[in-house]
């Protein structure tokens, strides 16, 4: 959403122009790519959590109980192949 010109939810709006007017006047290079799902499950399911309930910032003083078992598998290397046809 932040390299596309589309248009964003108005729920989304506030924080995504925050971003973009610090990638753009922070002083630095900011480069953007696209990471399958698989290969971060903790930021995946950490968006998932983060999408529902209320708008806002949240603390975490231990890891939510939805991500434990990606976080356990990144830490015993578990590998998640994705098949992917171009």
């Amino acid at each position: 959403m932040l390299t596309n010109a589309m248009e964003w939810h108005p729920e989304h709006s506030f924080i995504l122009h925050q971003c973009k007017q610090l990638m753009e006047g922070g002083g630095w290079e900011v480069k953007i790519s696209h990471c399958f799902r698989e290969i971060n499950q903790v930021a995946d399911t950490l968006a998932k959590v983060g999408s529902e309930g209320p708008v806002g910032l949240r603390v975490y003083d231990t890891p939510p109980v939805e991500v434990r078992t990606a976080l356990y598998a990144d830490t015993v290397g578990v590998f998640w192949p994705r098949r992917v046809v171009s």
